[in-house]
């Protein structure tokens, strides 16, 4: 089984921030509306960034004007006179607080304005991943989803699909960082060149030591997605067996292995905390360093105090900005896994034959051929099905016989189009089943087998099975099954809950279900797969005359080891294993 983490661990390292930002792109690509969107939170998220620029070089100039202190001589630097200088001869100390609290005014509404957007797409992103994940398992060739893990897949589609629109937000968090990056450096480099010059080198100097962290991120971001993937499994596993692992006496076993793997998901949150941790303690000393060098060196820089202090303010404030654009660097670092895991789905190519154009089929008239059909499951191995010729006639019941590993089932698959032959065709009325429309064909079959798939949901819902299908046949085909007799004696009869298990129900029950299922849609051509082979011999002599009853004139296909149902069928097709 293809788990999801070997995927991710066998990717190459390299140039992480250039692959996000391409795989990004493609999955920007599934809801291009959003990209209006994600500029318009940059635009907005830098805007209020110059508000608060515009706003901490007013207020110190509105701290001096209050302290009655005269303007400075803006000799040291040529343009200072135009942002701090003599900022406040140009205006009246009304006009300055007016657009002070101006400036305040908008930054909070830019604020909340992005907030709003940034939630609004966040949902939208999760929604739209959610339900391409969720339409990629539908469309994907049945045979290539055979190799995931259900409970892999569960858990991107329920948990990492959130890591898209995590992935994207931080992203937009670096363009609004990067932006206000540069208002403030520009800021800096007007008022105070010397200190702006200051701050560049501890912004470079704080992105190259946050980057020595990043291996140590993904790192994490691996091991964490591991470890869940690991405790997942083990909680779908054990509510699949949860009767298997009581009969057996295994409930402290399975309490013990669940417990040292949430363990090992706290230790890796803990690691990923203390990994928070050093490096936000990182950023501040530096920060803390480049102010200290600034107050320790100021008297030596061609900077007055009143520019010196604006800059320094501006230097101040700068650092979250600085610091939260490494730390959204670092996060998509440990966001990759989760990331290839939603893109390994996402890439996935559909099924040729759901996508693909075909000739409607109205009704089968003459017969369903194998034209010397081979099938492999994988390639170079024994074929499951090795030139086989036959045809099944329409109107006649017919039977697939022979030993385990004939490759009966392979049949059945093949008529349902679930798999398609490695070699030779199959054809309806002489008509290749490639170029006819699935869906148009699928509508005239039903198929029930020796394993029913049980889902959560009452009787009702699951011989339903989503379907439009009214009350009155669910209960006609309840009774062909024989199903109506021991489903009216449960305590809520046709309304009691079932579940993957349904524990309550004998396997003769849960196959009498699954024949109702297949019949309740009242199929031209029903395909039976050791449908019966759980039931009493009296109960499946009962099933079989009803159904050869209600099959007069039309296409039964019984599976089944055991000759005496085998010989009630009009055509008998005998199956020997492949030999290589």
């Amino acid at each position: 089984m293809t788990t999801m983490r070997r995927y991710v661990s066998g990717r190459p390292t390299g140039a992480f921030n250039l692959v996000v930002a391409a795989r990004f792109r493609e999955l920007l690509q599934l809801v291009p509306a959003l990209r209006m969107k994600t500029t318009m939170m940059i635009v907005i998220g830098i805007l209020s960034g110059l508000m608060e620029m515009v706003g901490i070089t007013l207020l110190v100039s509105l701290v001096f004007l209050l302290g009655q202190q005269g303007p400075a001589s803006g000799a040291a630097v040529s343009l200072l006179p135009a942002f701090v200088g003599k900022f406040d001869t140009a205006i009246s100390k009304p006009m300055l607080i007016t657009i002070l609290v101006c400036a305040i005014v908008l930054r909070i509404v830019l604020g909340f304005a992005n907030s709003i957007i940034a939630g609004t797409v966040s949902h939208q992103i999760s929604n739209r991943i959610r339900h391409r994940l969720y339409s990629k398992i539908l469309t994907i060739p049945f045979q290539r989803f055979q190799h995931y893990e259900r409970s892999d897949v569960m858990n991107v589609i329920a948990a990492e699909s959130y890591s898209v629109a995590s992935a994207h937000a931080s992203l937009v968090r670096l363009g609004i960082n990067l932006g206000t990056i540069i208002i403030f450096g520009a800021g800096m480099l007007v008022t105070a060149w010397p200190i702006a010059l200051l701050g560049l080198v501890f912004g470079i100097v704080h992105n190259l030591t946050l980057g020595l962290f990043a291996n140590a991120y993904r790192r994490i971001g691996e091991t964490a997605l591991s470890a869940v993937e690991d405790l997942a499994q083990l909680t779908w596993t054990t509510l699949q067996t949860l009767k298997a692992v009581k009969s057996f006496g295994l409930e402290k076993r399975y309490e013990r292995i669940f417990e040292s793997l949430s363990k090992d998901v706290g230790q890796a949150m803990s690691r990923s905390d203390r990994l928070d941790a050093a490096t936000s303690l990182l950023s501040e000393a530096l920060t803390f360093g480049v102010i200290l060098t600034i107050i320790l060196s100021s008297q030596f820089l061609p900077v007055d105090f009143r520019a010196a202090l604006s800059a320094t303010v501006l230097l101040y404030r700068l650092q979250p900005h600085i610091k939260e654009f490494d730390s959204q660097i670092l996060r998509l670092h440990s966001m990759e896994a989760s990331l290839q895991n939603v893109l390994k789905i996402i890439s996935e190519a559909n099924d040729a034959r759901q996508t693909s154009d075909g000739e409607e089929l109205r009704h089968l008239q003459g017969e369903i051929a194998f034209h010397d059909v081979s099938f492999f499951y994988e390639p170079g191995s024994v074929p499951a099905v090795s030139h086989v010729s036959f045809s099944i006639r329409v109107g006649e019941t017919t039977a697939l016989i022979g030993p385990s590993g004939s490759g009966k089932t392979t049949i059945l698959n093949m008529i349902l189009d679930l798999i398609q032959p490695t070699e030779g065709r199959i054809t309806l009325d002489g008509k290749d089943l490639s170029t006819i429309e699935r869906s148009s064909w699928l509508r005239q079959l039903a198929v029930s087998g020796q394993d029913v798939e049980l889902m959560e949901g009452s009787v009702l819902d699951n011989i339903r099975f989503r379907r439009e299908i009214s009350e009155e046949d669910i209960r006609w085909a309840a009774d062909m099954a024989c199903a109506t007799e021991f489903i009216e004696k449960l305590p809520y009869g046709f309304d009691e809950w079932l579940g993957d298990e349904a524990i309550r129900l004998s396997g003769g029950q849960r196959q009498r279900i699954g024949l109702a299922r297949a019949l309740a849609g009242r199929p031209e051509i029903l395909l039976l797969d050791e449908a019966t082979n759980a039931l009493d011999e009296v109960t499946e002599a009962r099933v079989l005359s009803l159904l050869l009853e209600e099959y007069q004139g039309r296409t039964l296909v019984i599976v089944s080891h055991r000759s005496s149902v085998a010989s009630l069928m009009k055509q008998q097709i005998c199956l020997v294993p492949a030999v290589i």
